[in-house]
């Protein structure tokens, strides 16, 4: 075919015959051609109607005939003439405001054409005349226009050619910047390639803006955000434009402080690719760095040594160089700090891992920005996020490590004395604990020790995070007190100057006291037993035998308890300290007058719920007598009876309404407590003087009253006639109580009746007793053909106590009861028991 023909047969009406002489343009034409004559010979005199067929209405005419053009220019010389035909029909098609081309895949191969006309005419230093700057303006336009294109592939190829004309011509800076809003249009795409190519493509054009920085600025922002997505390749390709840019762009000495993020944040990315891949980066940018300022970092290099303490088996330090790049740029904290305070999660966390780095490279010279990234660091210390609250103590270790001690002590100290919260104290902590300058910190012990004093740090008794915070601060600060002191109980050789009262205390003291108040806060509460455990932990470290301790320092701290003569109720913070440390210590010699005139103080001016709430830790610690007075018994008696008379005692007595039916019934439950952990003998040396009393509140109307009351009697011993006949028929009458639990507990107790039978008329009085006892057990052995299978349980058992000191009675009694009866075979098995010999 001749190209008369050809050019005839592509411009025929019918659509088959154009396809068809398109479809055999390179069989017909190009196999034959010899030389780079014949080829431009062939493209002159078939160009036009190549080209006219761009705009045939037909998709598969103007496919072919993109791809013949494709065919063609693979053979012509490099001649920039073709340039100025084919330029502008692309131009035509792809490159206008509207979209003419309505293909995305023929859009997509005018691209490819695109990008091998800029490959076919390269000329990176223009020293073959820059022939791209002829048809530069359209190709510019075409790429405003495509770079914005729906289709995905021909956004991505958009990108391609733009770093691709970067190469190719050294005059993309002439228009570098109008490309700069298309290509940040792409970042958000929803595919992580074109995100990727739109990333690496502002970072080319970033190096071809010459003179407006603002454009670079904005570039830089508009790429940040993809530091956290979700993608891993995309946050490299960010890592890796900082780096280029670091390296390459103009006047990036005044940039640094800005493109250092994209960098340092991949440092610390979750994927080891990444941050091996950026790591290297960001070696070669200090390389050439040192190369650029040798003369001042060779000197340094001379002098320095690793920080003491440097966490080599955590992180890597960065080379000189590096560090000295970041140490010129901390103007990049501000921003920081900013997005510290972000409302997205995202965004604080990837700041706070961003600030990590900085101190890292930064090291000592971070010192004169303490001040300024305290509060925002100790607020991020209380964010909701765990992650973002590990990051953020992350770099308090840091600087606790690298900065000075004198740099951050006294600020932290006077910071913490006006915000005691818990951002301040997990910061204070954690640099005092990383600080590795043992003799400076161990000399303000004492002082930090103090701040845990104060009501607002010690008494904060609703969060749990907090008081555990406290007592991890004492753990650290007893630890270098034993470390400079060997502080065990007793020694008393660091004094405390500062505390909150003005006196003068041991360490010890000061740490049992804050330590003291964490555990008392936290005693019968379920949710806070970790808290608890942990505190009588920091306890223990201070001295193994918590008895000891308490010995030495529990009367100091009851006398510090303050608000005592006010009415408190039961959640006041006053009587919560109290009652805390009531059920926890207990009652010893050493402080109980201290604790009991504390408590008399407390119950006279409390409320009622506040009086429910003493007697209630005061019951709590008599079931733990025994275990601390092992003294006489003769002066236990006389510690049991003053305390019973001046506190308990008073509250026994009847009086109206429902607060004090509380107030009884929880004074009556300290005697239950005693009846289970105060010594037998002295239990029951106390117990007469009160059995006028206990006998009226066996009847009392509260069914918790009885029951205490009844629990009370149970290790009663013998009695005259005059008191077993006071409590006798109340205890009988309450086997018909509504209550099962006092029916079962009155059943319980009438097995401890007993005459004592050195009494003076003991014939007369056993004679009485023994009337009332027939009575009793008449009564008893109804009801043991009650239903309940406890109750009569007990009235069994209750009748075998009885049987061994009435065996005549009882055993008479038995035999008159019908041997129909269903409780027969049961006084008989009692009779006969081994039991009664």
């Amino acid at each position: 075919m001749s190209t008369e023909s050809f050019c005839a047969a592509v411009q025929n009406p019918d659509r088959m015959v154009r396809q068809r002489a398109l479809k055999n343009f390179e069989v017909n034409f190009i196999r034959d051609i010899a030389s780079d004559e014949e080829c431009s010979r062939l493209y002159d005199e078939t160009y036009l109607h190549i080209l006219r067929c761009y705009g045939d209405r037909f998709e598969s005419v103007r496919t072919l005939a993109v791809s013949v053009m494709d065919v063609l220019l693979g053979k012509l010389p490099t001649n920039d003439y073709y340039l100025g035909c084919i330029v502008p029909v692309l131009v035509k098609r792809i490159g206008q405001a509207e979209t003419i081309e309505e293909s995305e895949e023929l859009r997509l191969q005018m691209l490819e054409q695109l990008e091998m006309l800029v490959v076919k005419y390269s000329d990176p230093d223009g020293s073959h005349g820059d022939p791209l700057l002829k048809v530069f303006d359209s190709v510019v336009d075409i790429l405003i226009k495509t770079l914005r294109d729906p289709y995905p592939a021909a956004q991505k190829k958009s990108c391609e050619i733009v770093i691709a004309l970067a190469e190719a011509t050294p005059s993309l800076h002439y228009r570098a910047e109008v490309l700069v809003e298309p290509a940040k249009s792409i970042l958000p795409h929803r595919h992580s390639a074109n995100r990727i190519a739109a990333v690496e493509t502002l970072g080319v054009l970033s190096l071809h803006i010459l003179s407006n920085g603002d454009r670079v600025s904005e570039i830089i922002m508009a790429v940040s955000p993809l530091l956290m997505d979700d993608v891993p390749y995309v946050r490299r390709a960010c890592g890796r434009v900082g780096c280029v840019m670091l390296q390459k762009l103009r006047d990036r000495y005044s940039f640094f402080h800005r493109i250092l993020p994209l960098v340092l944040n991949c440092l610390c990315d979750e994927t080891a690719e990444v941050r091996e891949d950026i790591k290297a980066g960001w070696k070669k940018v200090g390389e050439l760095y040192y190369t650029e300022n040798e003369t001042e970092l060779s000197k340094v290099a001379l002098i320095e040594k690793l920080p003491v303490g440097f966490p080599v088996d955590r992180y890597e330090r960065p080379t000189i160089a590096c560090r000295a790049i970041v140490q010129r740029s901390l103007r990049v904290v501000n921003l920081v700090l900013h997005e510290m305070e972000e409302w997205k999660e995202n965004i604080r966390l990837h700041a706070t891992k961003l600030l990590k780095q900085i101190v890292l490279h930064a090291e000592s010279a971070f010192s004169t920005l303490f001040v300024e990234v305290n509060p925002v660091l100790a607020k991020t210390c209380m964010d909701a996020e765990k992650s973002i609250v590990q990051e953020a103590l992350n770099v308090c270790e840091l600087m606790g490590i690298l900065l000075d001690y004198e740099t951050w002590s006294q600020h932290v100290l006077s910071t913490f004395r006006k915000y005691p919260t818990i951002g301040q104290l997990r910061c204070m902590r954690t640099l005092f604990a990383s600080c590795v300058q043992d003799e400076a910190k161990s000399k303000d012990v004492r002082k930090f020790a103090a701040l845990l004093l104060d009501p607002d740090v010690c008494h904060n008794h609703q969060d749990a995070t907090y008081q555990r915070e406290v007592l991890e601060f004492c753990t650290i600060l007893a630890a270098v007190g034993q470390k400079r002191d060997k502080l065990i109980s007793g020694l008393e050789e660091i004094s405390v100057t500062e505390s909150h009262d003005g006196e003068q205390q041991t360490l010890e003291r000061t740490l049992y006291t804050v330590a003291l108040k964490m555990v008392a806060f936290c005693q019968g509460i379920e949710e806070k037993s970790l808290v608890r455990d942990f505190g009588v932990e920091v306890l223990r470290q201070l001295d193994n035998d918590l008895d000891r301790l308490h010995q030495h320092h529990l009367a100091s701290v009851l006398c510090s308890i303050g608000h005592l003569d006010s009415e408190n109720s039961d959640a006041s913070t006053s009587i919560l300290l109290l009652c805390g440390i009531v059920s926890m210590c207990g009652f010893q010699e050493t402080y109980f007058s201290v604790l009991k005139q504390t408590l008399q103080k407390a119950i006279q001016h409390a409320a009622p719920e506040g009086k429910v709430k003493i007697f209630s830790a005061i019951s709590v610690a008599m079931l733990s007598w025994n275990v601390h007075n092992q003294q006489p018994k003769d002066e236990q008696m006389q510690m049991l009876t003053t305390f019973t008379d001046d506190l308990i005692g008073p509250h026994l007595v009847w009086s109206v309404g429902r607060s004090a039916e509380s107030v009884r019934t929880m004074a009556t439950a300290c005697f239950a407590s005693m009846a289970q952990g105060v010594d037998a003998e002295v239990y029951t040396s106390l117990l007469p003087n009160y059995l006028n009393v206990l006998a009226g509140l066996i009847d009392d109307n509260c069914i918790s009253t009885r029951a205490y009351t009844l629990k009370a009697l149970v290790r009663l011993q013998a009695l005259n006639f005059e008191s077993l006949k006071l409590i006798a028929f109340p205890i009988l009458s309450r086997l018909d109580d509504p209550s099962r639990e006092v029916r079962e507990l009155a059943a319980v107790c009438l097995g401890r009746l007993k005459l004592n039978v050195a009494s003076p008329d003991q014939q007369s009085a056993l004679e009485r007793w023994q009337d009332i006892l027939r009575q009793i057990l008449s009564v008893m052995f109804l009801h043991l053909e009650n239903p309940e299978t406890k109750l009569r349980s007990a009235i069994f058992e209750s009748l075998q106590c009885l049987y061994a000191d009435n065996r005549d009675m009882i055993t008479q009694l038995a035999n008159e009861v019908p041997s129909g009866c269903s409780y027969k075979k049961d006084l008989q098995a009692i009779t006969s028991s081994p039991r009664s010999t």
